[in-house]
């Protein structure tokens, strides 16, 4: 794997675990620092419509999340720590998990199996509660995330098929 995957991979994981651990400020800094990094060594501003469109995906699905009951997280919107993991997972799609993208039963495996190992460390580590039985929510979850990986897939392989990558050379 090249280094600046292993490195956007990185920046993901250690984001994830800022957000989860410390909070809406942090998350909101991890955020900043994890864009930074990222568009410094990429220099690619297609990947700006991926952040926005994950962060936009992100929002309806943890608000419907908590509209049916599914997650908890003790406020009426979505708190902007699962919003901000949104966002930093995003970075991940056309580089460290690209070939994710030309693999798609691959990536609904990785869907419907990490997500909800990712929610749970979520509930354990964080200030989010299970909204129904723990079964429910995690088949909820694993469902929901292996269509969402689908539709990544199919989207993103469509672009990135259409799309050369424009570099903004500073």
């Amino acid at each position: 794997m090249h280094y600046k995957k292993l490195v956007n991979f990185a920046l993901f994981v250690i984001g994830w675990w800022t957000a989860l651990l410390y909070g809406n400020a942090m998350a909101l800094i991890a955020l900043f620092l994890v864009l930074m990094l990222h568009f410094l060594m990429w220099r690619d501003i297609q990947d700006i419509f991926v952040v926005l469109g994950f962060i936009f995906c992100g929002f309806g699905v943890e608000w419907a999340f908590m509209a049916s009951g599914v997650l908890d997280y003790g406020s009426n919107l979505p708190p902007a720590w699962s919003i901000c993991i949104w966002a930093m997972l995003s970075i991940t799609v056309r580089h460290s998990l690209a070939w994710l993208v030309g693999a798609p039963l691959w990536c609904v495996l990785a869907g419907l199996l990490l997500a909800p190992a990712f929610y749970a460390n979520s509930i354990y580590f964080g200030p989010a509660n299970w909204g129904l039985p723990t079964w429910q929510c995690l088949l909820v979850i694993s469902l929901v995330w292996g269509l969402f990986a689908a539709c990544v897939s199919r989207i993103m392989l469509t672009l990135m098929r259409t799309m050369e990558p424009v570099r903004n050379e500073v």
